[in-house]
């Protein structure tokens, strides 16, 4: 894990999460720059990101092996020909991930998470 770049996450998501204010808040309701909007834009790019990560992490996108083998097993004969059992298809499909990138996904969004967060307690104070 490597701070730097978790710092070159944090600082792209809040560089990210200010270009949604602008076009949301600025731009779209003219409403300016308050803590409950900031709260919002910061709140909006740390779901965005943070569940992606989120689910990389876990190893979630392995649930979908089991419908692409169904659906594509009644469709081709010859996947049906190359892949006898599920198990063969899943030791084809096994792939290493580097997990560390999404680690540091984690913590930045959940930074930003927690950022918003407080910024919501902030609610209905001027800036």
């Amino acid at each position: 894990m490597k701070y730097s770049r978790i710092i070159t996450i944090f600082l792209s998501l809040v560089a990210v999460s200010f270009v949604v204010h602008y076009i949301v808040y600025v731009r779209g309701y003219n409403q300016g720059y308050s803590y409950d909007t900031i709260s919002n834009a910061l709140f909006m790019v740390g779901v965005v990101s943070f569940f992606p990560a989120l689910m990389a992490q876990l190893g979630s996108y392995r649930f979908f092996y089991g419908f692409q083998y169904a659906l594509r097993g009644l469709v081709s004969n010859e996947f049906r020909s190359r892949y006898r059992n599920f198990s063969d298809y899943l030791n084809e499909k096994t792939t290493k991930i580097i997990t560390t990138i999404y680690v540091e996904f984690l913590i930045a969004a959940g930074t930003i998470l927690a950022s918003a967060i407080m910024f919501g307690m902030l609610w209905g104070r001027d800036l």
